[in-house]
């Protein structure tokens, strides 16, 4: 059969061409290292960080033919040695890479490096390493897929540190992965029935405001129909109920009651009113009328201590919120340059609703004390009507004299939300599968999540790594149990989906099949655990999912890359297949932080996009969803948060402990005066506005809006999207919670 070939004349000559009718392989200028010129291997060059170490013919030491490449090294830092062939590809391609080393000491790596008109795009887009090989010849063998914004490939040899090794007979050959196995659909102990969601309360609150008023808002829920209307009622100091309109309200969920009685306080209830009858009367809340009220809530710590994470469900069953929050806010990253010792263990600390201390449990020692080694989510998992917390535990005390944590048992923890006893428990993704230099920091990347793989039940994410291995084991809990519904590791997937983790994961329906696929970052889960889809451009700082472009069907996925590339580190996905719709066209450095993603601007349609160069202050860029600059003002930083507060339809921007409205930034800001440090947002009370959650020494502080609302719509934390998002925000890195739909152009009820 008549095979076709890239054939190289010189090694400056680019690839040509021969035609036929179908490629089969790729030449690589003097692959087997037998042509030398000079003393050198002609076709390849020498790099080293410290300009040590050298690539020389050897004719002793051979895989095939006369002569192989010795790599000596002796240098601290990383090396390489890179063919100078230079092939053109096309995104899709598909290729295996292989080669043969031998090394004696030191770790050799064969990679796949993708360009973009000429610049380095990809470092690694299909790679296989070796070493030591005990004296014996090895072959490097993997599978190559080319990256969107690709159009040239070529290989190389890399290494770091002590290095004595040979390398021979490379080859780059095109390949057609086989056909997968199919994978099952999850079913869940729910499936076939209703989704297992929580059952919410009409979370009404009464705060006291300016000239002896009182405040009340509630919630909006998704049985209320567009005729459900609401009567607000106060209770008489001689126990008298008093109807506070002659009409119900239909136009929005709040009220201020004007005639409060001075100097004492007034218990209120609201009753929803639909086809004329009354339905069920809300709890009944106090409030009392005050010359400066305070514009927050408070929940007294049991201690002086402050809270790094705020996980938000019903413990009891009740129809309110309850916190699980994790002490005290110190983090240590896994980093080298960052890494310290932990001076104390970290605690989860439950209070209900109104306070009250419910449990404490200590992490202990086998859990350091950073962000990415203590993930918890809290969840009502086995659909009881109660959260569950599920926590990263470890046993015992298995620090190193250094203070690291590298061994020992490892697991998800299931802990009961009301006392804080253990349910059960399942091993966590092993550390086995990170390896080298850096494995500690990279096993170190640990996150919790949660997805309706089914489409109707509770499912819990446990994965592990970010920057290169990623493991993702999906459970569900039934009877009590931790029953495993799938495992994914991108070791079994194209080179694409390596090191394409964020600091958050997403759980949401991206294809509109009823189920929850997986967004880890740069990558896509489908619900049966099989990768969906992967950009390939490494890991993002930030990565928003919504409907952000609201007259285009379906969802969107915004991103801020951390990594270095020519193009595409600030991009607007589709969220169903990854599909690039618009991305920045200039190489970045470092984009950075959390950014933001939501709509400020009333003046464009969907939300304006925000990210920067961590390096460079004068380099932002806040865009339309369409992709439009709209400035390249900085907005207070990096991370300026959106939180839906005013009557506008529009989130405004909480920067500095001052909230703005995006036309007024840098001009006024409006009340209230936000202390502490931000911890979470969320619609946890009142009517369909966000409340702030923030941490101060002994205390957590609830801010919530008391501006008249303009309309109502149904509590945020009844959108899938955003509840999952608000779960999320007890680990990771935080970002504000996204809906699957716009509110802008959301048809109220």
């Amino acid at each position: 059969m008549k095979t076709t070939c890239l054939t190289i004349a010189t090694v400056a000559v680019s690839a040509v061409a021969c035609l036929a009718a179908e490629p089969q392989g790729l030449k690589i200028a003097n692959a087997d290292f037998e042509s030398v010129e000079g003393g050198r291997i002609a076709g390849w060059h020498w790099w080293s960080r410290t300009n040590q170490g050298s690539a020389g013919p050897d004719a002793e030491q051979h895989h095939g033919g006369g002569r192989s490449a010795r790599v000596r090294h002796d240098g601290p830092r990383d090396w390489a040695f890179s063919s100078d062939t230079k092939l053109p590809a096309r995104p899709g391609q598909t290729y295996r890479v292989t080669g043969w080393v031998r090394s004696d000491r030191g770790t050799v790596e064969l990679a796949v490096v993708a360009t973009q008109k000429g610049k380095t795009l990809s470092w690694d887009i299909g790679s296989a390493k070796a070493g030591p090989t005990g004296g014996k010849w090895v072959k490097l063998d993997a599978p190559v897929e080319v990256p969107a914004g690709c159009d040239g490939i070529y290989v190389r040899f890399v290494g770091a540190a002590d290095t004595l090794a040979w390398v021979d007979d490379v080859s780059l050959r095109v390949w057609k992965a086989p056909p997968r196995p199919p994978r099952p659909r999850v079913r869940g102990y729910a499936f076939g029935g209703r989704r297992i969601v929580e059952k919410l309360g009409r979370g009404l609150i009464a705060r006291p405001i300016a000239g002896g008023k009182v405040y009340l808002g509630w919630r909006l829920l998704p049985a209320d129909t567009k005729e459900t209307a609401f009567h607000v009622h106060r209770l008489t100091g001689d126990g008298k109920t008093v109807r506070l309109m002659a009409e119900p309200i239909r136009r929005t969920t709040d009220y201020v009651d004007a005639t409060a009685p001075a100097g004492m306080a007034s218990t209120y209830f609201v009753v929803p009113i639909a086809g004329g009858k009354e339905g069920k009367p809300s709890r009944s809340v106090s409030a009392k009328p005050a010359k400066e009220p305070a514009a927050y809530l408070t929940v007294e710590l049991d201690g002086d201590h402050t809270f790094q994470k705020a996980g938000i469900a019903d413990l009891d069953g009740d129809g309110r919120y309850d916190f699980v929050l994790k002490q005290p806010h110190d983090n240590i990253d896994p980093w080298y340059k960052y890494w310290k010792k932990s001076p104390d263990t970290y605690k989860l600390e439950a209070y209900r609703h109104d306070g009250k201390l419910l449990w404490r449990h200590d992490l202990g020692w086998a859990i350091e004390r950073g962000i990415w080694y203590s993930p918890y989510v809290v969840w009502d998992l086995d659909g009881d009507g109660r959260a569950e917390v599920a926590v990263k535990t470890g046993e015992g005390d298995p620090r190193g004299e250094d203070g690291k944590v590298r061994s020992g048992g490892e697991h998800v923890s299931i802990l009961d939300g009301l006392t804080g006893k253990l349910v059960t428990k399942a091993d966590w993704p092993a550390r086995k599968h990170f390896t080298g230099d850096r494995a500690y920091n990279y096993a170190s990347r640990n996150q919790l999540g949660i997805a309706y793989l089914d489409g109707k039940t509770p499912c819990l994410l446990v994965a592990r790594g970010t920057y290169n291995v990623m493991l993702v084991d999906a459970w569900q809990l039934r009877g009590g149990r931790l029953e495993r519904l799938w495992q994914w590791s991108n070791k079994s997937e194209p080179r694409t989906y390596w090191g394409q983790g964020a600091h958050w994961m997403h759980g949401g329906d991206v294809d509109g099949d009823g189920r929850d696929e997986v967004v880890l970052g740069s990558c896509v889960l489908d619900d049966n655990g099989r990768g969906l889809w992967s950009t390939g451009v490494g890991h993002p700082d930030h990565c928003y999912l919504g409907d952000l472009i609201p007259e285009r069907p379906g969802l969107e996925i915004y991103y801020g890359i951390e990594t270095s590339r020519p193009a595409n580190t600030m991009s607007m996905v589709d969220a169903k297949t990854g599909k690039v719709l618009w991305g920045h066209k200039e190489r970045t450095r470092h984009i950075h932080a959390s950014g933001m993603c939501s709509d400020v601007d009333a003046a464009h349609a969907g939300a304006e996009c925000y990210s920067g160069e961590r390096d460079f202050k004068d380099k932002r860029w806040l865009r339309s969803c369409r992709g439009k600059v709209l400035s390249t003002a900085d907005l207070g930083g990096l991370s300026p948060r959106p939180v839906h507060w005013d009557a506008d339809r529009q989130r405004e921007l909480l920067i500095g402990g001052r909230l703005y409205n995006y036309a007024d930034y840098r001009k006024r800001s409006m009340p209230p005066r936000i202390e502490g440090r931000l911890v979470a947002v969320a619609d946890i009370l009142g009517d369909w506005r966000e409340e702030i959650i923030t941490s101060v020494a002994g205390q957590m502080r609830i801010y919530t809006t008391t501006i008249p609302a303009a309309d109502r719509r149904a509590c945020l934390m009844t959108d899938p999207i955003y509840r999952i998002d608000v779960a999320h925000a007890a680990m990771g890195y935080f970002q504000v919670p996204m809906l699957s739909y716009d509110v802008a152009t959301a048809t109220k009820r």
